[in-house]
Order: structure tokens, then C-alpha cells, then sequence
């Protein structure tokens, strides 16, 4: 599910209305669960929609049962009105990103860096798998993919102002996908 603008953080989708009284059952796209649970300004938006439409979160909550989370907003006061938002995504602006750790990055800035090899460009990152640790997705200049875990150890230098990330991978590894 992608977002169609930079200027927006996708945190949810909209999955199906949950009881009478207008909550919204969501699937959490975020690193940052607690966007579903803490009160505050959210949008949402349809395909159809020209403009994500301001629906401030009123409460959250995470629904184990079928790992999903259970959200109320602001203009959705029963079923019949949830039930138009299904499929919709839940944004915020990129501008309200959270904080991160040293080290640590925003998929969305990761997508599209240059990835070089003992100084040879590899490709580029087209993708993030998370596989209990990420794995970056990297398409090479004639099109086929190569997987590198992303531990420091293998990619010691992210470079986000340069654009480019080298990888150390152990011998074998990127020759095993390019055969």
C-alpha cells in the first residue's frame, strides 16, 4: 500500500468498521504502534480522494485476537459511516515523524539509495523486507535483485545526504543471487 504524496507518512489501513458505534478495525503500517493508540490529529484517504481529510484520533486501541487495532476518530460516528472508509489509508504528515536512535532510519529514506560494493556500484535499494531483521532489497543496473541483511556488520556506511549506502557482504552472497 503505497502513499501517493512525500508529504505523508502512512501509518495504517482502514480493513473493516468494528460494533455500531463507528470504529475503525486497522492494520498498523507503522514502526510506531502507539499512532493507532494516542490521541491526536490523523487523516484519512480513499483512492478517489484528492486530499487526505482530517479525522482527529480520539482513542486506540491494539486487538491481539486478530492482531489488528481498534481506532475511533472524529466524524465517524456509527457503522454505516466506518463502513465508507474501508480500504482507506491513515496518514499523518512527514512532517510529525518521530524521533529516531543513532543508527536507526526511516524505510522511506532508504528506498532509492545508491549501493555500492568495494567501491562498484551494486544497485539501488528497491525494497525492505522485514524478516524478523530487515533485509534490503537491492536491484542491480540489469534489473535482477540481490538480499543483504541489514546488520551493521554487512552495511557499515548510510550516507542519506550522499545518497548511497555500502555493503560488506561475506563472500559468496551477492554472487549466489547474480549466478
Amino acid at each position: 500500500m503505497m502513499v501517493r504524496d512525500s508529504a505523508w507518512l502512512l501509518v495504517g489501513q482502514v480493513v473493516a468498521a468494528h460494533g455500531l458505534r463507528g470504529w475503525l478495525r486497522v492494520r498498523c503500517w507503522s514502526d510506531f504502534p502507539e499512532r493507532l493508540t494516542e490521541p491526536g490529529p490523523r487523516w484519512l484517504q480513499r483512492d478517489t480522494d484528492p486530499e487526505p481529510l482530517l479525522h482527529s484520533l480520539i482513542e486506540g486501541q491494539f486487538f491481539p485476537a486478530k492482531g489488528l487495532y481498534l481506532v475511533r476518530l472524529e466524524g465517524i460516528p456509527d457503522r454505516t459511516v466506518a463502513e465508507t472508509w474501508v480500504g482507506a489509508r491513515l496518514l499523518v504528515p512527514a512532517s510529525h515523524r518521530l524521533p529516531l536512535q543513532p543508527e536507526e532510519y526511516h524505510y522511506r529514506d532508504l528506498i532509492g539509495l545508491a549501493v555500492y560494493r568495494q567501491g562498484e556500484l551494486l544497485g539501488h535499494v528497491s525494497g525492505i523486507l522485514a524478516a524478523g531483521q530487515d533485509v534490503l532489497e537491492i536491484t542491480t543496473p540489469d534489473h535482477r535483485q540481490v538480499l543483504i541483511p541489514f546488520v551493521k556488520a554487512l552495511v557499515p556506511v548510510v550516507d542519506l545526504e550522499k545518497g548511497a549506502l555500502h555493503v560488506q557482504p561475506p563472500p559468496g552472497l551477492v554472487e549466489s543471487f547474480l549466478g
